[in-house]
């Protein structure tokens, strides 16, 4: 069987990092069953899901390695607007301008974490936390928290 629903979440700026484990907790209790997969999806380009752990320490790292090694200044063909595919023109030029932020999302992966539920709880080591990671800027992002059992 399958269940789904969506939870939007308000980004406040560019490469924020929002941990949404606690909200995949309470999704998880809705249900009586108790061993199932829980997949988490993310319906943007520009946004990511990682599993990892949300401390300052490694969220600072990650947005210095990410600045340095991909630049929100650099040139990007993808900002190119006068070369660019019309079907995938943005409503505003600076809506646009976000070459950096699909490099990034590609280089950090996941559109979508699955994490087994074992006895009605996620499947988590210590320190592991599902992160949203906002990698353009601030708006409005759709997660769609869905379920599969037998």
């Amino acid at each position: 069987m399958y269940y789904s629903k969506s939870i939007l979440y308000q980004t406040k700026k560019s490469f924020d990092i929002i941990d949404i484990t606690d909200d995949i907790k309470k999704f998880i209790t809705e249900f009586w069953c108790k061993n199932w997969l829980c997949n988490i999806f993310t319906r943007h380009t520009t946004a990511v899901l990682k599993i990892n752990e949300a401390e300052d320490g490694f969220r600072n790292d990650l947005k210095e390695r990410c600045n340095k090694n991909i630049p929100i200044d650099e040139i990007y063909k993808h900002n190119d607007l006068e070369h660019r595919d019309p079907k995938t023109m943005c409503e505003s030029k600076e809506e646009c301008l976000n070459g950096h932020s699909h490099i990034r999302a590609m280089l950090m992966g996941n559109s979508s974490e699955i994490i087994p539920v074992q006895k009605g709880e996620l499947s988590f080591g210590i320190w592991q936390r599902v992160l949203l990671f906002e990698l353009d800027h601030s708006r409005e992002r759709e997660i769609i928290f869905s379920y599969i059992w037998d």
